[in-house]
C-alpha cells in the first residue's frame, strides 16, 4: 500500500498525462490559450455568439435654477432646492443641476435647456432686484419682438417662485409673475402654478411646499421622457420595465422583504427619510395607461396652491388673530443682533449710549437737546412690525411689516414688565465693562425713560395707550415714534412725554422712494398724521433724516409740511450708515457732514416766516434741533424737560382728565447744549476722547455736575 506522499505523486503525474493528450488531440487551442497565460491583462476578443443590447441610460436632464435676489433669501432656496434633485439621482433620476445668478446666466443657452426653475424676489415698485434686471428686461423684450415665435421655447419646461410680501397689494410677487407669464407667451409648459412666498408668514416653509409639487412633477416628467425614449429606440426591452431604475427596484424589493420578515415577528416598521422620498417622488411603473394618468390628474386637482393658502390664512379672522407676529427665523435674526424679545410681538435692546454714558464717555442726543439720562433709558418696541422699509433702516428689514393689526396680543403690563426685566437683565451684564463708573450702574437699574423708537411701528400696537399709562405710572418718560401712516392712532393717542413723527420725504415721489410704503394712499395718510400732530396738546416733534442724492434737495416741500402740523420741535439728523446691508444700496457717501446738516438747516429756518430757530447741536450723533421761538424765554431757550412736573400733570389727566401742554413742563437748556456752544452738545462732565493711532485711549477724572448724568 502506497504512503499518502506517494499517492498524491501518482495523482499528480496522472493529470499531467491527461492534459498532454488534450491537448495533443486539441492543437488550435494552444496558441490562444498559451497567449492568454503569457498576457493576462490582454483583452479577450468578443464572442462571435449574437446577444441582447442593454438599453442604455435616459439623457440627463439639465435643470437650470436661476435666482434674483436682494436679500439672499432666493439664492438660499435655489440650492435647497438643488440638493434635493441631486439627492434624486441617487435613488435612480438623471437630473443636471446647477445654480446660477441671473446677472450672470448666458441667454443664448435659454432654449438649449430642459427645466429652468426661477426664484426670484420683487423689490421697490414691484420690479426684479438689481442683479436680474437685465434678465427680465431681455424676456420682456422678447415677447415684445414679432420676430421672435410664440413658440420659441416650446421644449423649455419652466417653474417660477416669487419672494415679496402680500401688504404690497398688487406690488406683491410682480417681478415673479410677469417672469411666469412672459416664459408661457414664448411657449414655454409650465410644470407646476406660480408659487409665491410672503415674508411675513414663512417664506421658507411655503417654498418647501412648493419645492414637494415642483420635484414630484420634474419625476413625472422625467419618467415620461424615459418611456418615450425607450419606445423610439430599436431595443426589444419593453417600455414597461424600468431597467435603468433596476438600483431603485432592488431597494424597494429589500423594503418589502424586511417589512415580510418584521410583519412575521409581530413588529412595526418606520419608515426612514429616504423611504419617504422615494415613496413619495419615484416613479413606480412607466406605463400610458390613460385612466391611471387621469387618475392622478385628478388627484394633483385637489392640491392647494400655496397662493391659496396665503389667501385663506388671510381671510380667516380667528387665524389671524391667534398667530403670532415673529416668525421662528426673524426671532433668531433679531436674537442674533442683540434683540430680546418679549412675547410675541416686543423686543428690547441695549442703546450703545447706554454704554457710552456708564463709563462717562458722552450720551445720547436725547440728552443734549430735552436732558434725558441715557444711562437710565431703555430702548423698547410694543409692536416690531412696521407699515415701511425704508432705505435707511438699520435694523435691516428683518422685523415683519403690515398695515393692520392682525397678530396675537400680549397684554401691556405684561411687556412692560417683561422689557424693564430684561433691560436690567443687560445692564447687570454690564458689570465687568471697563471704565465702568459704579455709582451710574446702581442707577442704570432704575429706568426713567422709554424711547418706543427701537424698531417697527409702536403706535399700531392695540394696548399703546395702555402701555404708555404703564409707564407712566412707574415714573418713565416715554418718546414715541412713528412713521406717519396711521392719523386715526395718533388722534386716539393719550398724552405721552414727547411725540415724533419722521419726515423722511417732502415730496409723493420722494417719499415713496425713501419710506417704501405698505399703504396705496401712503401720502395722503402722511399728510393726515401732520395735520393731527397739530391737535396733540403735548410736546410734538418732526424727525428729518438727511439722506444725499434722495431728500436733501426739497427745503420749500419741507417747510410746506412744517406749516401743516407745525410741531414744537424738529430734529434734523444725518442718515447713519450701518454697513453693508443686502436691504439697502446706501453708501458711506450718502451720509451728509455736519456742517451740511447745519446749513439745510439754516436755510429751513429761513423758509418758515421766522417761527422756528436754531436751538441745540450734537455733533457726535450729526444732529440738530428747531425749536418753535415761543421755547427761547428771556433769551434762554428751555427745550429741556421738567420730568417730575410732566408725571404730575399726567397722573392727574388719569385721574379727572384734566389737559395740559408742552409749556407745562420746560425745563432750561444748559450752555454746553445750545446750538453753536464751543461744546456743541457735548456734555462738560463727560469724557471726550479720540484714539490715537495706536489705539491708546486718553482718560479724564470723572466729576459730578447738575447735568443730570451724576
Amino acid at each position: 500500500m502506497l504512503s499518502p506522499s506517494a499517492s498524491a505523486g501518482v495523482s499528480l503525474l496522472l493529470v499531467a498525462v491527461g492534459v498532454l493528450l488534450y491537448l495533443s488531440s486539441h492543437p488550435h487551442t494552444l496558441p490562444r490559450n498559451a497567449a492568454a497565460i503569457d498576457s493576462p491583462k490582454r483583452k479577450a476578443k468578443k464572442s462571435p455568439r449574437k446577444v441582447q443590447d442593454k438599453p442604455s441610460e435616459p439623457k440627463p436632464m439639465t435643470v437650470r435654477i436661476l435666482y434674483g435676489t436682494q436679500t439672499g433669501a432666493s439664492k438660499t432656496m435655489a440650492e435647497t432646492l438643488e440638493k434635493t434633485l441631486f439627492a434624486l439621482n441617487i435613488s435612480g433620476f438623471h437630473f443636471q443641476t446647477s445654480v446660477v445668478n441671473m446677472k450672470d446666466y448666458d441667454q443664448d443657452n435659454l432654449e438649449q435647456e430642459d427645466i429652468v426653475v426661477a426664484v426670484l424676489s420683487t423689490w421697490t415698485h414691484g420690479k426684479p432686484p438689481e442683479d436680474a434686471l437685465v434678465f427680465c428686461n431681455w424676456i420682456t423684450d422678447m415677447t415684445q419682438d414679432f420676430r421672435v415665435s410664440k413658440s420659441w421655447l416650446n421644449g423649455v419646461k419652466h417653474a417660477v417662485f416669487g419672494l415679496g410680501n402680500a401688504e404690497y397689494d398688487e406690488d406683491y410677487g410682480t417681478a415673479a409673475k410677469n417672469l411666469d407669464r412672459e416664459l408661457s407667451e414664448l411657449g414655454s409648459p409650465s410644470l407646476v402654478q406660480l408659487g409665491l412666498g410672503d415674508d411675513n408668514i414663512d417664506q421658507f416653509k411655503q417654498f418647501d411646499v412648493w419645492m414637494d409639487n415642483l420635484v414630484a412633477a420634474m419625476c413625472e416628467y422625467s419618467s415620461e421622457k424615459a418611456v418615450a425614449a425607450l419606445k423610439k429606440s430599436d431595443s426589444p426591452v419593453k417600455a414597461g420595465k424600468k431597467e435603468w431604475l433596476s438600483q431603485n427596484e432592488f431597494r424597494r424589493q429589500k423594503r418589502a422583504k424586511k417589512a415580510e420578515v418584521a410583519a412575521a415577528n409581530g413588529e412595526t416598521v418606520e419608515l426612514n427619510e429616504e423611504d419617504l422620498v422615494n415613496e413619495q417622488f419615484l416613479v413606480d411603473e412607466f406605463s400610458d395607461d390613460e385612466e391611471q394618468n387621469q387618475e392622478k390628474a385628478d388627484d394633483d386637482s385637489g392640491m392647494v396652491d400655496v397662493e391659496d393658502i396665503g389667501k385663506s390664512m388671510k381671510e380667516s379672522e380667528a387665524a389671524s388673530k391667534s398667530r403670532e407676529m415673529v416668525t421662528p427665523m426673524q426671532r433668531k435674526a433679531l436674537t442674533k443682533e442683540g434683540y430680546k424679545i418679549i412675547g410675541t410681538h416686543s423686543a428690547v435692546k441695549l442703546c450703545r449710549w447706554t454704554k457710552h454714558q456708564l463709563r462717562g464717555r458722552g450720551g445720547c442726543y436725547k440728552h443734549a437737546f430735552y436732558g434725558i439720562t441715557s444711562y437710565q433709558c431703555m430702548e423698547t418696541t410694543p409692536s416690531l412690525a412696521c407699515a415701511n422699509k425704508c432705505v435707511f433702516c438699520w435694523r435691516h428689514h428683518k422685523n415683519p411689516v403690515g398695515r393692520v393689526w392682525r397678530w396675537k396680543t400680549d397684554d401691556a403690563e405684561t411687556l412692560v414688565k417683561g422689557s424693564i426685566e430684561r433691560h436690567q437683565g443687560m445692564i447687570k451684564e454690564l458689570k465687568g465693562l471697563p471704565g465702568l463708573i459704579p455709582a451710574r450702574w446702581d442707577e442704570a437699574f432704575t429706568v426713567r425713560h422709554c424711547a418706543l423708537s427701537l424698531v417697527g411701528e409702536a403706535i399700531m400696537y392695540p394696548q399703546i395707550n395702555e402701555f404708555c399709562k404703564q409707564l407712566h405710572n412707574r415714573h418713565i418718560s416715554s418718546f414715541l415714534v412713528t412713521n406717519a401712516q396711521f392719523p386715526e392712532k395718533i388722534a386716539a393717542l393719550d398724552p405721552i412725554t414727547q411725540l415724533y413723527v419722521s419726515v423722511d420725504a417732502a415730496t409723493k415721489e420722494s417719499l415713496r422712494a425713501v419710506d417704501r410704503p405698505l399703504f396705496k394712499d401712503f401720502w395722503e395718510r402722511f399728510l393726515a398724521c401732520l395735520e393731527e400732530l397739530k391737535h396733540k396738546g403735548q410736546r410734538t416733534v418732526y424727525r428729518l433724516t438727511l439722506v444725499k442724492s434722495y431728500n436733501m434737495e426739497e427745503l420749500d416741500n419741507y417747510a410746506e409740511l412744517i406749516n401743516i402740523g407745525q410741531p414744537d420741535f424738529i430734529e434734523v439728523k444725518a442718515v447713519t450708515y450701518c454697513g453693508k446691508s443686502d436691504g439697502s444700496d446706501l453708501t458711506m457717501k450718502n451720509v451728509p457732514w455736519h456742517e451740511e446738516v447745519r446749513g439745510f438747516c439754516s436755510a429751513l429756518c429761513d423758509r418758515v416766516s421766522g417761527e422756528y430757530a436754531l436751538a441745540s447741536e450734537h455733533a457726535h450723533s450729526n444732529c440738530v434741533l428747531i425749536a418753535k421761538k415761543k421755547f427761547c424765554r428771556d433769551g434762554v431757550w428751555h427745550t429741556w424737560i421738567d420730568y417730575e412736573r410732566f408725571h404730575e400733570l399726567v397722573t392727574k389727566f388719569y385721574e379727572d382728565g384734566t389737559p395740559f401742554t408742552a409749556d407745562d413742563y420746560t425745563a432750561p437748556t444748559p450752555h454746553w447744549a445750545v446750538y453753536d456752544s464751543k461744546e456743541q452738545g457735548f456734555d462738560p462732565v463727560e469724557t471726550r476722547f479720540r484714539r490715537t493711532k495706536d489705539g491708546k485711549v486718553v482718560e479724564f477724572a470723572y466729576q459730578s455736575t447738575e447735568s443730570g448724568c451724576g
